[in-house]
């Protein structure tokens, strides 16, 4: 049986894609001190319907779409300023943790999703925080997850922590996941406008994907995105922070690719579309750096 078990170790590779400088000590500290100073930044600027719209009129009241996992109504649990002081520290850390140049963490910071989600006041952010502590906050984790579900890949005792976690879940609140596969009939049917998801036609992408991205969290939860039934793209914030991981000049074009569903102001709905650039050059870059340029498996050198 042990031998078994020993064989699936092929799916599980280690793969370090974090900066090792940082101590898991440093990691908490940078973790408080953040926490505290976005806190402070939350008390002062408070969403008001225009910014924060999703926090003012969802989560706050304890409200949440019905095909969002049911735990979510307790962030409204947090307050304003601490949903967002957790959330910006998650994010910074996540970036910290994987930056192999200053440059490359700035970058990866001012993406359209990191924006976008702080400016709807939406739980991404949280989801960052889960992720930095799997297996220990899968709850978390999984706020929302059509992205972050993917990441449960990329290590056993993940996989059992999502596992458990889920069953728990459907016992206390029932069969929750079924909601959320049928999100299409919560808009009567019509697709939402900035939805660029392709849903489980996206498998026969998405499953080579999965197999060349065994044991990178990042590189598993973009090639879900692929196969993930809704994805608006503020939903790919869980792995903006891999932007970090790239030389500055290849974070500076991810980042401004980030920024091109931006354009559907002028283009129109074909605009958000373009959200698939930023996905496909991540991928492809964290690839290059994990088969090309990297073959022992190191991070990349900073320049």
């Amino acid at each position: 049986m042990k031998n078994y078990f020993g064989k699936l170790d092929v799916l599980f590779p280690e793969q370090n894609i974090y900066n090792g400088q940082w101590s898991a000590r440093n990691q908490i500290l940078l973790f408080l001190v953040l926490t505290v100073g976005f806190y402070f930044v939350g008390l002062v600027f408070q969403p008001n319907g225009f910014t924060g719209f999703d926090w003012v009129n969802f989560f706050s009241k304890g409200v949440i779409p019905p095909f969002y996992p049911p735990w979510g109504k307790y962030v409204s649990l947090l307050g304003w300023p601490l949903m967002f002081g957790l959330s910006m520290a998650g994010i910074g850390v996540a970036i910290v943790k994987r930056a192999v140049h200053p440059i490359s963490a700035v970058f990866a910071f001012i993406t359209l999703p990191v924006f976008w989600t702080m400016f709807l006041g939406q739980l991404e952010g949280l989801i960052v925080v889960g992720l930095l502590a799997l297996p220990w906050l899968t709850p978390f984790a999984l706020l929302k997850p059509q992205i972050s579900f993917f990441a449960f890949g990329a290590r056993k005792s993940y996989i059992v922590a999502g596992i458990v976690w889920i069953i728990i879940s459907i016992l206390i609140w029932g069969f929750w996941p079924q909601k959320m596969l049928a999100i299409d009939g919560y808009y009567g049917g019509i697709r939402y406008v900035q939805d660029i998801s392709i849903g489980w036609r996206g498998l026969i992408i998405a499953l080579p994907l999965f197999w060349f991205s065994r044991g990178d969290i990042d590189m598993l939860m973009i090639s879900g995105a692929f196969c993930t039934p809704h994805l608006i793209p503020y939903n790919m914030l869980p792995f903006i922070p891999a932007i970090a991981r790239l030389k500055p000049r290849f974070a500076i074009i991810t980042c401004l690719l980030s920024w091109l569903p931006f354009s559907a102001n002028w283009l129109g709905p074909i605009g958000w579309w373009l959200g698939w650039l930023v996905v496909i050059w991540l991928w492809l870059a964290l690839a290059y750096i994990r088969y090309k340029e990297s073959p022992r498996q190191s991070l990349p050198n900073q320049s």
